[in-house]
C-alpha cells in the first residue's frame, strides 16, 4: 500500500496531468503556411512493451521545462532525485529515461527508501543502470502525453 506521501504525490500528479493542455503538450501548434499543425508530442508503441515512447517537439520540450539528471550509484545503490519518480494509479513506480533527442521512455523502478532531510533522494533497488539519463522535471507532463490526456 502506498504511503501517505506517495498517495499525496499521485493526487497532485493527477491534477497536473489534467492541466496538461495548458502546458502545450495536448494542443497542436498553429501552422501559418497552410500545412497541418505539428503536434507537440509524438507517441509511439514499443514492440514487446506495455509503455510507449514520447517524442516532444523542441517548443513543447521548452514549454514543459524538461530537465534531466543521471542515475547514480551510491554505496552500491541506485539513486535518483525523488522528483524523477512517477507513481501510477496502480501503485507502480517509474522514471522516464532519455531514449534519444527529446525522446523519452517510461521505465519501472523499485523504490527501496527515500532519504534526505526533506526526502529528496529515492534509493532504488531496481531500475535503469547507473549513468542512465532520466527526467527530473516534466515527468507528469510526459506521462499525460503518453496516455493521451487532453486529446
Amino acid at each position: 500500500m502506498p504511503s501517505k506521501l506517495s498517495s499525496r504525490r499521485w493526487v497532485g500528479a493527477a491534477l497536473v496531468a489534467l492541466s496538461l493542455g495548458a502546458a502545450g503538450c495536448s494542443v497542436a501548434t498553429s501552422a501559418t503556411d497552410g500545412t497541418a499543425p505539428e503536434k507537440p508530442a509524438k507517441v509511439e508503441a514499443i514492440q514487446g512493451k506495455n509503455v510507449k515512447s514520447v517524442t516532444l517537439t523542441e517548443q513543447a520540450e521548452k514549454r514543459v521545462g524538461v530537465e534531466t539528471t543521471t542515475v547514480t550509484l551510491v554505496s552500491g545503490a541506485l539513486n535518483v532525485p525523488y522528483a524523477a519518480v512517477l507513481y501510477t494509479p496502480d501503485g507502480g513506480t517509474w522514471v522516464y529515461a532519455v531514449a534519444g533527442p527529446r525522446k523519452y521512455v517510461r521505465e519501472q523502478v523499485v523504490v527501496a527508501n527515500v532519504t534526505g532531510s526533506v526526502g529528496e533522494i529515492a534509493v532504488l533497488s531496481g531500475g535503469p543502470a547507473a549513468g542512465t539519463t532520466v527526467v527530473k522535471t516534466g515527468v507528469i507532463e510526459l506521462y499525460g502525453a503518453e496516455l493521451g490526456v487532453g486529446k
